[in-house]
Protein backbone atom coordinates (compact mmCIF):
# COMPACT_ATOMS: atom_id res chain seq x y z
CA UNK A 1 0.00 0.00 0.00
CA UNK A 2 2.59 2.14 0.69
CA UNK A 3 4.41 1.76 -2.87
CA UNK A 4 0.62 2.45 -4.20
CA UNK A 5 0.39 5.69 -2.69
CA UNK A 6 3.92 7.28 -3.37
CA UNK A 7 3.38 6.13 -6.62
CA UNK A 8 -0.17 7.90 -6.73
CA UNK A 9 1.35 11.15 -5.73
CA UNK A 10 4.10 11.64 -7.76
CA UNK A 11 1.28 10.62 -10.93
CA UNK A 12 -0.67 13.06 -9.42
CA UNK A 13 1.99 15.65 -9.23
CA UNK A 14 2.89 15.45 -12.85
CA UNK A 15 -1.03 15.93 -13.38
CA UNK A 16 -1.20 18.53 -11.51
CA UNK A 17 1.63 20.75 -13.52
CA UNK A 18 0.41 19.42 -16.98
CA UNK A 19 0.65 23.05 -17.75
CA UNK A 20 4.36 23.69 -16.77
CA UNK A 21 5.34 20.24 -18.77
CA UNK A 22 4.27 22.11 -21.40
CA UNK A 23 7.47 24.30 -22.07
CA UNK A 24 10.81 23.04 -22.62
CA UNK A 25 12.67 21.21 -19.60
CA UNK A 26 15.84 22.46 -18.34
CA UNK A 27 17.65 19.58 -17.03
CA UNK A 28 19.09 20.42 -13.20
CA UNK A 29 20.42 17.07 -12.08
CA UNK A 30 22.56 14.31 -13.82
CA UNK A 31 23.66 11.11 -12.65
CA UNK A 32 24.51 8.19 -15.08
CA UNK A 33 21.92 8.33 -17.49
CA UNK A 34 19.15 9.52 -15.43
CA UNK A 35 18.20 13.33 -15.83
CA UNK A 36 16.02 15.09 -13.31
CA UNK A 37 14.40 18.70 -14.87
CA UNK A 38 12.99 21.31 -13.34
CA UNK A 39 9.43 20.04 -14.57
CA UNK A 40 10.23 17.08 -12.48
CA UNK A 41 10.66 18.95 -9.22
CA UNK A 42 7.60 21.24 -9.96
CA UNK A 43 5.29 18.65 -10.44
CA UNK A 44 6.89 16.98 -7.02
CA UNK A 45 6.39 20.50 -5.40
CA UNK A 46 2.88 20.62 -6.56
CA UNK A 47 1.55 18.33 -3.97
CA UNK A 48 2.83 20.30 -1.84
CA UNK A 49 0.86 23.31 -0.01
CA UNK A 50 1.43 26.77 -1.76
CA UNK A 51 2.97 28.26 0.86
CA UNK A 52 5.46 25.38 1.07
CA UNK A 53 6.10 25.39 -2.37
CA UNK A 54 6.74 29.17 -2.25
CA UNK A 55 9.54 28.94 0.53
CA UNK A 56 11.19 25.68 -1.48
CA UNK A 57 11.24 27.66 -4.60
CA UNK A 58 12.97 30.45 -3.04
CA UNK A 59 15.34 28.21 -1.30
CA UNK A 60 18.02 26.88 -3.70
CA UNK A 61 19.31 23.64 -1.40
CA UNK A 62 15.78 22.60 -0.94
CA UNK A 63 15.56 22.29 -4.04
CA UNK A 64 18.68 20.43 -4.51
CA UNK A 65 17.14 18.02 -1.64
CA UNK A 66 14.50 17.50 -4.03
CA UNK A 67 16.26 16.46 -6.87
CA UNK A 68 18.44 14.23 -5.56
CA UNK A 69 15.45 12.93 -4.06
CA UNK A 70 13.99 12.59 -7.20
CA UNK A 71 17.12 11.07 -8.42
CA UNK A 72 17.74 8.00 -6.12
CA UNK A 73 13.65 7.20 -6.66
CA UNK A 74 14.40 7.00 -10.68
CA UNK A 75 17.44 5.21 -9.97
CA UNK A 76 15.72 2.60 -7.35
CA UNK A 77 12.53 2.32 -10.22
CA UNK A 78 15.22 1.23 -12.84
CA UNK A 79 16.66 -1.39 -9.87
CA UNK A 80 13.14 -2.76 -9.72
CA UNK A 81 12.33 -3.24 -12.98
CA UNK A 82 15.56 -4.55 -14.18
CA UNK A 83 15.35 -7.04 -11.04
CA UNK A 84 11.46 -8.03 -12.73
CA UNK A 85 9.35 -6.27 -9.65
CA UNK A 86 7.74 -4.80 -12.34
CA UNK A 87 6.27 -7.97 -13.33
CA UNK A 88 4.76 -8.50 -9.91
CA UNK A 89 1.57 -9.19 -10.02
CA UNK A 90 1.05 -6.95 -6.56
CA UNK A 91 2.94 -4.32 -7.99
CA UNK A 92 0.83 -4.67 -11.32
CA UNK A 93 -2.17 -4.33 -9.65
CA UNK A 94 -1.05 -1.07 -7.62
CA UNK A 95 0.44 0.55 -10.96
CA UNK A 96 -3.29 0.06 -12.43
CA UNK A 97 -4.94 1.22 -9.67
CA UNK A 98 -3.05 4.02 -9.43
CA UNK A 99 -3.47 4.79 -12.91
CA UNK A 100 -7.19 4.77 -12.34
CA UNK A 101 -7.18 6.55 -9.23
CA UNK A 102 -5.46 9.61 -11.22
CA UNK A 103 -7.72 9.44 -14.33
CA UNK A 104 -10.72 9.09 -12.49
CA UNK A 105 -9.72 12.51 -10.65
CA UNK A 106 -8.52 14.40 -13.68
CA UNK A 107 -12.37 12.80 -15.13
CA UNK A 108 -14.14 14.53 -12.06
CA UNK A 109 -12.16 17.84 -12.82
CA UNK A 110 -13.57 17.85 -16.33
CA UNK A 111 -16.80 16.90 -15.05
CA UNK A 112 -16.44 19.38 -12.32
CA UNK A 113 -15.91 22.62 -15.01
CA UNK A 114 -18.64 21.29 -17.25
CA UNK A 115 -21.46 21.12 -14.74
CA UNK A 116 -20.46 24.53 -12.73
CA UNK A 117 -23.75 25.90 -11.73
CA UNK A 118 -24.25 29.38 -13.04
CA UNK A 119 -24.40 32.46 -10.40
CA UNK A 120 -27.81 32.50 -10.32
CA UNK A 121 -28.57 29.03 -9.34
CA UNK A 122 -26.02 29.56 -6.99
CA UNK A 123 -27.31 32.54 -5.34
CA UNK A 124 -31.17 30.76 -5.11
CA UNK A 125 -29.51 27.50 -3.49
CA UNK A 126 -27.53 30.04 -0.71
CA UNK A 127 -30.80 32.08 0.08
CA UNK A 128 -32.81 28.78 0.36
CA UNK A 129 -30.33 27.73 2.90
CA UNK A 130 -30.24 31.16 4.59
CA UNK A 131 -33.61 31.28 5.03
CA UNK A 132 -34.48 27.55 5.86
CA UNK A 133 -32.22 27.86 8.69
CA UNK A 134 -32.52 30.76 10.81
CA UNK A 135 -31.19 29.78 13.84
CA UNK A 136 -27.44 28.60 12.34
CA UNK A 137 -27.18 32.68 11.58
CA UNK A 138 -28.37 33.97 15.26
CA UNK A 139 -25.56 35.82 16.89
CA UNK A 140 -26.31 36.11 20.76
CA UNK A 141 -26.77 38.79 22.95
CA UNK A 142 -23.55 40.29 23.77
CA UNK A 143 -23.23 42.66 27.64
CA UNK A 144 -20.41 45.23 27.37
CA UNK A 145 -18.78 45.77 31.07
CA UNK A 146 -15.16 47.03 32.27
CA UNK A 147 -13.92 45.81 35.72
CA UNK A 148 -11.32 46.38 38.34
CA UNK A 149 -9.42 43.90 39.97
CA UNK A 150 -7.72 43.59 42.96
CA UNK A 151 -5.76 40.18 43.09
CA UNK A 152 -5.21 37.99 46.16
CA UNK A 153 -7.65 36.89 49.31
CA UNK A 154 -6.36 38.78 52.59
CA UNK A 155 -7.85 41.35 54.05
CA UNK A 156 -5.76 43.88 52.61
CA UNK A 157 -6.46 43.35 49.28
CA UNK A 158 -10.76 43.39 50.17
CA UNK A 159 -9.97 46.75 52.17
CA UNK A 160 -8.57 48.00 49.17
CA UNK A 161 -11.36 46.22 46.95
CA UNK A 162 -13.66 48.06 49.15
CA UNK A 163 -12.27 51.23 49.14
CA UNK A 164 -12.32 51.85 45.70
CA UNK A 165 -16.01 50.82 45.07
CA UNK A 166 -16.55 53.73 47.53
CA UNK A 167 -14.97 55.91 45.42
CA UNK A 168 -16.42 54.98 42.25
CA UNK A 169 -20.32 55.47 44.08
CA UNK A 170 -19.06 58.85 45.05
CA UNK A 171 -18.37 59.17 41.37
CA UNK A 172 -14.46 58.85 40.81
CA UNK A 173 -13.71 58.03 37.47
CA UNK A 174 -13.77 54.28 36.82
CA UNK A 175 -11.26 54.19 33.77
CA UNK A 176 -8.85 56.17 35.29
CA UNK A 177 -9.19 54.38 38.60
CA UNK A 178 -8.75 50.82 36.55
CA UNK A 179 -5.67 52.22 34.89
CA UNK A 180 -4.39 52.92 38.49
CA UNK A 181 -5.05 50.32 40.30
CA UNK A 182 -6.52 47.13 38.34
CA UNK A 183 -4.35 44.23 38.52
CA UNK A 184 -5.42 42.99 35.03
CA UNK A 185 -3.31 44.97 33.16
CA UNK A 186 -4.36 44.11 29.48
CA UNK A 187 -7.70 45.32 30.28
CA UNK A 188 -6.56 48.41 33.08
CA UNK A 189 -4.70 49.94 30.02
CA UNK A 190 -8.07 50.08 28.44
CA UNK A 191 -10.01 52.15 31.39
CA UNK A 192 -10.86 48.34 32.17
CA UNK A 193 -13.03 47.87 29.64
CA UNK A 194 -13.57 44.05 28.41
CA UNK A 195 -14.90 44.54 25.37
CA UNK A 196 -18.55 42.80 24.31
CA UNK A 197 -18.88 39.22 25.42
CA UNK A 198 -21.67 36.47 25.33
CA UNK A 199 -23.01 34.68 28.73
CA UNK A 200 -20.89 32.37 29.80
CA UNK A 201 -17.37 33.64 29.16
CA UNK A 202 -16.29 34.39 32.67
CA UNK A 203 -16.53 32.86 35.32
CA UNK A 204 -19.81 31.73 36.95
CA UNK A 205 -19.68 34.39 39.80
CA UNK A 206 -17.86 37.13 37.57
CA UNK A 207 -20.92 35.45 34.75
CA UNK A 208 -23.64 35.91 37.10
CA UNK A 209 -22.67 39.43 38.43
CA UNK A 210 -22.42 40.23 34.80
CA UNK A 211 -26.18 39.27 34.10
CA UNK A 212 -28.04 41.20 36.74
CA UNK A 213 -26.33 44.58 35.60
CA UNK A 214 -27.99 47.23 33.47
CA UNK A 215 -28.24 50.88 32.61
CA UNK A 216 -30.88 50.76 35.45
CA UNK A 217 -27.97 49.21 37.87
CA UNK A 218 -24.80 50.20 35.97
CA UNK A 219 -22.49 49.00 39.29
CA UNK A 220 -21.67 45.65 41.08
CA UNK A 221 -20.87 45.24 44.61
CA UNK A 222 -17.43 43.31 45.01
CA UNK A 223 -17.23 39.82 43.58
CA UNK A 224 -15.15 37.41 45.24
CA UNK A 225 -13.58 34.78 42.11
CA UNK A 226 -10.59 32.59 42.10
CA UNK A 227 -8.76 35.87 40.80
CA UNK A 228 -9.65 38.28 43.60
CA UNK A 229 -11.77 40.84 44.51
CA UNK A 230 -13.92 42.61 40.95
CA UNK A 231 -15.79 45.44 40.36
CA UNK A 232 -17.89 45.63 37.37
CA UNK A 233 -19.54 48.49 35.67
CA UNK A 234 -21.88 47.67 32.69
CA UNK A 235 -21.47 49.63 29.40
CA UNK A 236 -23.46 48.50 27.21
CA UNK A 237 -25.57 45.38 25.71
CA UNK A 238 -26.83 44.03 22.32
CA UNK A 239 -29.62 42.03 21.88
CA UNK A 240 -29.95 38.71 20.05
CA UNK A 241 -29.92 38.99 16.43
CA UNK A 242 -30.13 37.31 13.12
CA UNK A 243 -27.22 38.30 10.74
CA UNK A 244 -28.43 39.60 7.40
CA UNK A 245 -28.31 37.36 4.21
CA UNK A 246 -25.52 40.25 2.98
CA UNK A 247 -23.35 39.74 5.54
CA UNK A 248 -23.03 35.30 5.11
CA UNK A 249 -23.98 35.49 1.22
CA UNK A 250 -19.90 34.97 0.04
CA UNK A 251 -19.64 31.97 2.63
CA UNK A 252 -22.95 30.66 2.17
CA UNK A 253 -22.30 31.01 -2.27
CA UNK A 254 -18.90 28.96 -1.56
CA UNK A 255 -21.15 26.51 0.33
CA UNK A 256 -23.73 26.27 -2.22
CA UNK A 257 -21.33 25.93 -5.17
CA UNK A 258 -19.26 22.97 -3.10
CA UNK A 259 -22.77 21.26 -2.56
CA UNK A 260 -24.47 21.33 -5.68
CA UNK A 261 -21.52 20.51 -7.30
CA UNK A 262 -21.13 17.57 -4.32
CA UNK A 263 -24.85 16.32 -5.60
CA UNK A 264 -23.62 16.32 -8.68
CA UNK A 265 -20.56 14.33 -8.74
CA UNK A 266 -23.00 11.41 -5.59
CA UNK A 267 -25.28 10.92 -8.84
CA UNK A 268 -23.02 10.31 -11.35
CA UNK A 269 -21.28 8.32 -9.32
CA UNK A 270 -24.66 6.59 -8.39
CA UNK A 271 -25.33 6.18 -12.14
CA UNK A 272 -21.93 4.17 -12.83
CA UNK A 273 -22.65 1.42 -10.51
CA UNK A 274 -26.40 1.27 -10.09
CA UNK A 275 -25.85 -1.92 -12.08
CA UNK A 276 -23.28 -3.34 -10.30
CA UNK A 277 -23.54 -6.75 -8.75
CA UNK A 278 -21.41 -7.59 -5.45
CA UNK A 279 -20.14 -10.68 -4.62
CA UNK A 280 -20.49 -10.91 -0.97
CA UNK A 281 -19.03 -14.52 -0.64
CA UNK A 282 -15.86 -12.98 -2.22
CA UNK A 283 -15.88 -10.33 0.18
CA UNK A 284 -16.22 -12.37 3.23
CA UNK A 285 -13.11 -14.37 1.65
CA UNK A 286 -10.99 -11.49 1.83
CA UNK A 287 -11.94 -11.19 5.67
CA UNK A 288 -11.36 -14.34 6.23
CA UNK A 289 -7.35 -14.01 4.92
CA UNK A 290 -6.45 -11.75 8.02
CA UNK A 291 -4.00 -13.06 10.47
CA UNK A 292 -5.64 -14.32 13.51
CA UNK A 293 -4.94 -12.22 16.67
CA UNK A 294 -2.72 -14.49 19.71
CA UNK A 295 -5.00 -14.67 22.79
CA UNK A 296 -2.72 -13.31 25.14
CA UNK A 297 -0.85 -15.59 27.37
CA UNK A 298 -2.58 -16.95 30.99
CA UNK A 299 -0.96 -14.96 33.85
Amino acid sequence: MKMSRQLGVAVLGLCVVTSVLAAQPVVVLEVGTVKVTDQDVRAELALAPPSARERALDNPATLKQIATTLAARRLLAQEAEKNGLANMAEVKAQVQITKERVLSTVRMEQFDASHTPDAKAVEAYARDYYRSNPKAFEVPGETKVSHILIAGDTSDSKAKAEKLLAEIKGGADFAKLAKENSDDKSSAEKGGDLGYSPAGRFVPEFDKTVAGLSKDKPLSDLVKTQFGWHIIQFADKRSVRTLAFEEVSDKLKADAMTKILSDKRLEKNKGLIKDAKIHEDALKAMGAEKPAVAAPAKK
